[in-house]
């Protein structure tokens, strides 16, 4: 497994994690299903913030792994294609910690996006009804 983390360029032959990489991963997962949960949820911040709390509390050494499953399962239960470079993530224990970390990082910051949008649109929708 550690062949293919070295062949997406996850881990260096030395076994550096280089995390450039992960956030590159990360960067082009994370969107996709922040909006897919954005949407599926419709915007329902008390789902979304239980499914970030899920994410945090099991972001412990003896949880990663399966909140990595998790994170798979979701894609699938929201048609995403989960990517083949971060697959093999799990098999690394720092490339995991740093690709959770990241994940839950930039889920956050898309969501938090998302509900300044909303509140943007809703203080314009009041500000024309005046």
């Amino acid at each position: 497994m550690q062949n293919q983390l070295i062949t997406t360029g996850i881990i260096s032959r030395s076994g550096k994690v280089s995390n450039n990489k992960i956030n590159l991963i990360v960067g082009a997962m994370t969107l996709p299903f922040a909006e897919m949960v954005w949407v599926t949820t419709n915007g329902d911040r008390d789902t979304v913030n239980r499914l970030t709390e899920v994410f945090v509390t099991m972001n412990t050494p003896a949880d990663r792994g399966k909140l990595f499953k998790i994170i798979q399962m979701l894609y699938g239960l929201m048609g995403l294609q989960f990517s083949d470079e971060a697959t093999h993530i799990p098999t690394h224990k720092i490339a995991l910690e740093y690709f959770i970390f990241s994940f839950i990082l930039d889920f956050g910051e898309i969501i938090k996006n998302y509900i300044t949008e909303e509140q943007s649109m809703r203080i314009k929708e009041q500000l024309k009804t005046q």
